[in-house]
């Protein structure tokens, strides 16, 4: 949940808690619940920490929903582990014998699929864009996890094929669309905690 970041509304966060506990016969966990503090201002209390709710630091993550989330999360602490994920994929599918458009349907549908979920939250930087552009292009031309000489430029991938191209999903191009639509959604008006920060983000 998106909260503002204040004891006391942190204290009705945990009230309503307690009360949908009550009514459900679910209990929080708090040795397993962990905070992210997103604000630029300083912290300068440590509230839930005496019932064993743990304080995420600049820098460190903690798993949800199977992506790393927290404040000033290095690259690789998500697309490090994606990396790994696509070659491991590219492994297990380089042993049956494609031809280029059974290539081309699996990297779009399985190699690059897989990262959609990540990059809708997460800007890819261009070194790391090139990385699994790079992985992508050893598929396609190669069949395998090894440098494979290109027919064509990268460009003309992912061109449409109506008009020359592969129809090849561009990874910067994809992630740069899914980071707007998500940008849009939260900068539209209302005034959800998840869309204040989005604008505070922005700013």
């Amino acid at each position: 949940m998106y909260l503002h970041g204040s004891p006391s509304n942190l204290d009705r966060a945990q009230n309503v808690l307690n009360i949908f506990c009550q009514a459900s016969g679910a209990k929080v966990n708090w040795h397993k619940s962990a905070a992210i503090w997103a604000s630029k201002n300083k912290r300068d209390w440590h509230w839930g920490e005496n019932v064993g709710l743990k304080w995420i630091p600049d820098g460190e993550g903690t798993r949800y929903l199977g992506v790393q989330v927290g404040s000033h999360l290095p690259l690789e602490a998500n697309f490090g582990k994606m990396r790994l994920s696509l070659k491991n994929k590219l492994i297990s599918w380089s042993n049956n014998r494609l031809s280029l458009a059974g290539r081309i349907l699996v990297a779009n549908q399985v190699l690059l699929a897989s990262m959609w979920y990540i990059v809708a939250s997460w800007n890819p930087n261009p070194r790391m864009c090139s990385q699994i552009r790079g992985i992508v292009r050893n598929f396609i031309w190669g069949g395998r996890d090894a440098p494979a000489r290109a027919k064509v430029k990268w460009d003309t991938m992912v061109m449409p094929t109506s008009k020359g191209g592969l129809g090849i999903i561009d990874p910067r191009a994809q992630s740069e669309a899914l980071l707007a639509k998500l940008l849009t959604r939260g900068l539209a008006p209302g005034g959800e905690p998840w869309k204040e920060l989005i604008r505070h983000k922005a700013e």
